[in-house]
């Protein structure tokens, strides 16, 4: 008995050893030296334990093979089901490939077994809005921000009350707390700029830029913002004070080249603006806005027959296809179906007619809805009538196609004839009606003399 219970303690010293056994110092240097792929050539002539596992993982993920690198860390969290590594390191592939509920599951379990685990609490926070549960995001926000109000958590909660709610007050006032405690946080800085300028307060953009220049008067973003809102404020020299040196520096973006475009026209300086405008063309071909401007610009300058091309491809894109707006007005006579308005459905038909002349059939749906739904013959006569003066002469003398069952066919041809003894019995229930009430006459001959 003693020998047994020596054996199995011995082979678990060997078993725990081997689990455990270093990893030499050739993949070590590897993996110091970024050499992922020799590491991972050195590991595959090493017998597998826990320690090579983590780095295999690692070597994986840092060359780009996710998938590889999910395996390995799954495969740890069954042999090493007790350490949060193995759970962070699975959620952070999940999160790469996009997979954001294995990934909140991940850290969720990091937090089942270590509930203080901060970076685990933030990334499972992360997961849940991108996940767009944004009432269980604030609630975790909001109680981690009792315990720790650092920017990384407020931002965290203010991206939760952005996605509930739509009321710009709210927003702004979750993004100036972070601002107010952190005025050298450029993500809040930028954000409350950016909102502020998507409600028109330029003054206030402004003046949420200028403080955050007082910390750094180098970064792109908060000078980008504050350069746009100079320009929606009709401040077009300071405007362009800042965006000349973005603009130095390569800094070529659509909305740079265009408000700085705009800048230029406004102080009249027609061909600075024009070479400004057509960069941002090349990023936004069909902006209304842009071709607006750069027509402008150009009939100042010696391109004046392009500011009238620039002008028209602008008012052309104003106003929609034909073809755009008789495929709505077509939804739109369906809609009215489902939600039995015929009247509304005649009166989306006939729009939809207009847009499409060619779509004769509307004309045949138009007499249907007429005459099942509103029990209007004389409008339902009328359409039928003006469907079949639609019908070319030819297709009269074509047969009537059927299929092998002794089915007809439905094509344009059969609903023409359709109309057609459709309208015809329409005709000879309405003789006999006003014959029955006296609206028709018998006409009698006069005798004729002899």
């Amino acid at each position: 008995m003693k020998r047994i219970i020596l054996f199995f303690a011995f082979l678990g010293h060997i078993l725990a050893t081997t689990a455990q056994s270093p990893v030499s110092n050739d993949i070590r240097e590897a993996m110091n030296n970024y050499d992922y792929e020799a590491a991972l050539q050195l590991m595959e002539k090493t017998p597998s334990s826990i320690p090579l596992l983590y780095l295999k993982g690692k070597a994986l993920k840092e060359l780009g093979r996710n998938n590889e690198a999910l395996n390995v860390f799954n495969q740890l969290t069954k042999q090493d089901s007790l350490n949060p590594r193995a759970y962070i390191e699975a959620g952070e592939c999940y999160k790469t490939l996009g997979k954001f509920q294995p990934a909140l599951l991940c850290y969720k379990r990091v937090l089942n077994l270590k509930p203080d685990h901060k970076y685990a609490r933030i990334q499972y926070i992360s997961q849940l809005l991108n996940l767009q549960k944004y009432q269980e995001a604030l609630g975790e926000s909001t109680a981690l921000a009792e315990q720790d109000s650092s920017a990384t958590i407020l931002h965290l909660k203010a991206q939760s009350l952005e996605g509930l709610y739509s009321d710009p007050n709210i927003q702004i006032g979750a993004y100036m707390e972070i601002h107010e405690r952190y005025p050298d946080d450029y993500l809040a800085a930028s954000k409350l700029a950016s909102l502020y300028i998507r409600n028109n307060y330029y003054d206030y953009a402004i003046e949420t830029c200028e403080a955050y220049r007082k910390t750094d008067t180098t970064n792109a973003t908060v000078n980008r913002l504050e350069a746009q809102a100079y320009c929606l404020n009709q401040e077009y020299q300071k405007a362009l004070e800042r965006y000349q040196p973005l603009l130095v520096q390569g800094d070529s973006s659509f909305y740079n080249c265009y408000y700085a475009g705009i800048s230029h026209y406004a102080l009249n300086q027609p061909y600075e603006a024009h070479d400004l405008l057509e960069a941002a063309r090349k990023h936004a071909p069909d902006h209304i806005d842009l071709l607006y401007y750069l027509g402008k610009a150009c009939s100042k300058t010696l391109w004046k027959k392009k500011g009238m091309e620039y002008m028209e491809d602008a008012i052309r894109l104003v106003f929609p296809q034909d073809s755009v707006v008789a495929r709505l007005y077509g939804g739109l006579a369906d809609c009215c179906r489902e939600a039995a308005e015929p009247r509304k459905q005649i009166k989306a038909l006939m729009q939809q007619y207009k847009y499409n002349p060619q779509a004769h059939y509307v004309l045949y749906k138009a007499a249907f809805v007429s005459f099942y739904h509103l029990k209007d013959l004389e409008s339902t006569e009328k359409y039928l009538e003006a469907y079949l003066k639609t019908r070319l002469k030819e297709s009269k003398d074509q047969p009537q196609e059927m299929t092998e069952e002794g089915d007809i066919v439905i094509n344009e041809n059969n609903r023409y004839n359709a109309a057609e003894a459709w309208l015809q019995d329409l005709r000879k229930r309405k003789k006999v009606e006003d014959f029955f009430q006296g609206k028709t006459a018998i006409k009698v001959n006069p005798p004729t003399s002899k």
